[in-house]
């Protein structure tokens, strides 16, 4: 019986190009109401729900954690602050529009 290799031994680098946030994933109306400090995001991400997510990084109460959001306020916010901006602080608002919800920064 031949001893197999451990992957940590042979050289191989992990892959680099993807952000991974290696935190608790939380449903967004969990933090809703609260001042949160928005940490990094990743756009366009693939989930169960579709394509074109944004999963948001954010500290609250001492804490780090993660939401997906397809919210296209909070995308379009995301998507206009400078890297150089972050982290920032925001509270995420809910408004009932129709049958839909509207979640964004405030």
């Amino acid at each position: 019986c031949k001893a197999m290799a451990r992957f940590s031994d042979l050289g191989i680098a992990p892959v680099e190009d993807k952000k991974i946030f290696d935190c608790n994933q939380v449903s967004i109306s969990e933090i809703l109401n609260c001042e949160i400090e928005v940490l990094d995001f990743i756009a366009n991400v693939k989930t169960q729900h579709g394509g074109d997510r944004y999963l948001v990084k954010f500290q609250h109460d001492g804490k780090e954690g993660k939401f997906f959001t397809n919210s296209s306020a909070i995308k379009s916010a995301l998507d206009q602050i400078p890297k150089d901006k972050f982290p920032f602080t925001t509270i995420i608002k809910c408004t009932k529009m129709g049958n839909g919800k509207l979640y964004q920064f405030t």
